[in-house]
């Protein structure tokens, strides 16, 4: 028995001699700790649905964000025309001046439909 004591000893000795750590006792073991989250305050759907970017002043970055949170098939495409043709007139709120630009590429009605939703003034 003291042999195997003795053993046991070494080898733990060894162990952390070469870096590695012995496993410690059930008796000081310490319980994984638990985090609790919060639960997103909108679902993704309506977070898209409500995602708009300022045709005027938004990076291309949120321009695409929002393009894409409004299901526009293409994004990247729309960003630069949208961006080609800035600044829109701040009192055009149904977008005239975009809508013409926008007219030159033929988009689905759905897709200009949604470019539009996706854009907001200034």
């Amino acid at each position: 028995m003291r042999r195997l004591y003795t053993a046991l000893v070494a080898a733990n000795v060894a162990l952390v001699a070469c870096g590695g750590a012995a496993a410690a006792p059930a008796s000081i073991a310490t319980p994984a700790s638990t985090v609790a989250t919060a639960a997103p305050a909108a679902t993704d759907a309506t977070a898209a649905s409500t995602t708009k970017a300022s045709a005027n002043n938004a990076t291309a970055a949120q321009l695409q964000a929002a393009l894409e949170a409004a299901g526009v098939p293409n994004a990247s495409r729309w960003v630069i025309e949208v961006q080609e043709y800035r600044p829109y007139p701040t009192d055009d709120l149904s977008f005239t001046k975009l809508k013409s630009q926008l007219a030159k590429y033929n988009p689905s009605a759905d897709t200009l439909s949604r470019i539009l939703a996706a854009l907001s003034l200034p």
